[in-house]
């Protein structure tokens, strides 16, 4: 179940617009509807990518089952579905793709995975972030993280300590 959607032309427009539609109520399929908080800019696309059960495949290159881009549309939050190939135990990882490269630019992007484990400077286990999906649509929020600077919350903590 190899499949990307990616965004350069009216095609590929519907093709998203059809994908998230999985989402929709009455939809009888598998689908995570992903409300992913702590955008902090408005420019590039969300990724989600969809891994296996195995550990050893995740985040390993070539093992994604999954790749779905669309563009930010918000600052803040933001809900994409996300179309599951069935029912299982799967990892789900959103980035912050800002330059629309395709790449993962550690230093400058947003990371986020299923059950919002807490990110340092490496990645987290795969069993951490493993979660079960039965048909029908799952509500999964996950907030980003970027390196550089804290998330938005922390950033406005640290201000109010500082007026202090």
């Amino acid at each position: 179940f190899g499949c990307a959607v990616i965004l350069s032309s009216s095609v590929a427009v519907q093709a998203v617009q059809a994908v998230q539609a999985a989402c929709a109520v009455g939809e009888t399929g598998t689908a995570l509807r992903v409300d992913v908080s702590n955008i902090r800019y408005f420019e590039g696309n969300l990724r989600a990518q969809i891994y296996g059960d195995n550990p050893d495949d995740f985040l390993a290159k070539g093992k994604k089952l999954f790749r779905l881009d669309v563009p930010v549309t918000n600052t803040g939050e933001q809900t994409i579905c996300v179309p599951m190939p069935g029912t299982g135990t799967y990892a789900l990882v959103i980035m912050h793709d800002r330059n629309k490269n395709g790449k993962a630019d550690f230093f400058s992007e947003g990371f986020g995975f299923s059950n919002n484990p807490k990110l340092r400077l490496a990645p987290p286990d795969a069993e951490d972030v493993m979660i079960k999906v039965d048909a029908g649509v799952l509500d999964v929020p996950v907030k980003l993280f970027y390196i550089l600077g804290s998330d938005i919350e922390e950033g406005k903590r640290r201000r109010k300590m500082h007026r202090r």
